[in-house]
């Protein structure tokens, strides 16, 4: 694939013209009274935009404020945006209007838009420089999904993956063995149809769901040996035969054993009405993601069982989910070494030991793993080592110029299949011709 300049993360035909001036300092959110700051000696303040709600930021403002804390020198302000793709959003209106954050959590596969476009600051400098980061620390898997042509342009932070949940309480009642109820995925269809109940021609419970986003959809292609495109990224391959038959399982389990709820969302900020089933015991098993955990934990009144997304021939698990920290190229210079001195702060192995506990997002450094309070913590809380144990088989998704508007036909087709009973050949079809053309562009 040949790399181009991106033209926008929405349709707006003069993003590269507004962002070309991305690097050069322009005012940020309170520059104004930062300058005021300046002059009395006052901690230099940033703003901090974060997309995830409920457990998971509660969490990230505590960090936020154990930061705050920990040092005069910076002042940070967060501010909830509802969801990192939101983020992505508004950070080009505020890009646009000239006005804008300093630090963002992005969407971990959707941040190379505005990369490409520098609107993102690289931080090979800060890394290089700063004899207390040690970016070799971080797992080698989540950097893969940092880079651009050997660019640093952000650091991992939220990252999660997909785990199988289920009720263990009704793997007893279908005969199975509640602590390895199934491997494969044809298990997983025997046991789906074995917890699938009907009553009165209508399905009180489900064998099975997932969500309805393609991330959830990716370990089913790589388990069978398909992907989104050839080895060397040039051609695209979504639409033969390796990466089409999870899916047409999938329809199948919809529409022709009955034994699959039709996805319908699915974030961890907005979670669909599988997870909600799931969670009152009216879907048996659920591929999900490991954010969900200690949601899920909190809300269930069954015995919980956590394992491995099913394989096809060999377990495979995407690593590019959650989010990422970047500094916006246009914040003022101060700003950005503040918000360097912030995202070192956040991404530290004290810190990403406390947001894993208190999250289920895998820890994104090597030390924080084997740390003695991690080793201790997964032997009382198995569940969350789950992730961490699929890492060996995790994959990053390709850094590729739009590959926001590529995953959205990919989303529209699984979609078609879901909703509408589209053989999953046809629907993955459409969407490799769209495909093939917005790499053309």
């Amino acid at each position: 694939m040949k790399r181009k300049i991106i033209k926008s993360v929405i349709a707006t035909s003069c993003l590269v013209m507004l962002l070309a001036g991305c690097q050069q300092g322009a005012p940020s959110s309170s520059t104004s009274q930062q300058n005021n700051n300046n002059k009395q000696g006052k901690p230099v303040e940033i703003e901090f935009w974060y997309g995830n709600g409920g457990v998971i930021g509660e969490t990230t403002k505590s960090l936020v404020e154990q930061f705050n804390q920990s040092q005069n020198e910076v002042k940070v302000n967060a501010v909830f945006q509802e969801t990192t793709n939101n983020i992505g959003k508004k950070l080009l209106t505020a890009i646009v209007g000239n006005v804008v954050p300093d630090v963002v959590q992005l969407n971990a596969r959707f941040w190379p838009t505005f990369a490409y476009n520098k609107a993102l600051l690289p931080l090979d400098s800060y890394i290089q420089n700063d004899s207390n980061f040690d970016y070799s620390d971080f797992v080698d898997s989540f950097v893969k999904n940092t880079l651009i042509d050997g660019k640093t342009y952000t650091l991992p932070f939220n990252r999660s993956t997909s785990i199988l949940y289920y009720n263990k309480d009704i793997v007893k009642e279908i005969g199975l063995d509640p602590e390895h109820p199934v491997s494969t995925w044809d298990e997983l269809m025997a046991a789906a149809k074995k917890a699938t109940v009907v009553k009165d021609g209508k399905t009180d419970r489900f064998g099975f769901s997932t969500y309805l986003p393609p991330l959830y959809y990716y370990s089913l292609m790589w388990s069978n040996g398909g992907d989104i495109f050839s080895p060397d990224q040039k051609e695209v391959v979504l639409d033969q035969a390796p990466a089409i038959q999870g899916l047409e399982m999938y329809r199948s389990m919809i529409y022709d054993t009955k034994t699959m709820m039709q996805p319908t969302g699915g974030t961890t900020t907005d979670s669909g009405q599988e997870l909600v089933n799931f969670k009152n015991g009216k879907v048996a098993f659920l591929v999900a993601s490991t954010a969900d955990l200690s949601e899920i934990q909190k809300s269930i009144k069954f015995n919980l069982g956590v394992g491995f997304v099913p394989k096809f021939k060999e377990y495979a698990v995407t690593t590019s989910s959650g989010g990422n920290l970047a500094i916006v190229a246009k914040a003022p210079k101060e700003k950005q070494d503040a918000a360097w001195k912030f995202i070192k702060f956040l991404t530290d192995k004290q810190q990403t030991i406390y947001f894993t506990q208190h999250t289920g997002y895998m820890p994104i450094r090597k030390s924080a793993v084997a740390s003695p309070e991690m080793v201790k913590f997964y032997e009382q809380n198995p569940f969350f080592k789950t992730a961490v144990d699929e890492l060996p088989y995790g994959r990053a998704l390709p850094v590729v110029p739009d590959f926001d508007k590529i995953e959205a036909e990919l989303q529209k087709a699984i979609g078609k299949t879901y909703a509408q009973n589209v053989p999953a050949q046809e629907s993955m079809k459409e969407a490799a011709v769209q495909i093939r053309a917005i790499m053309k562009k």
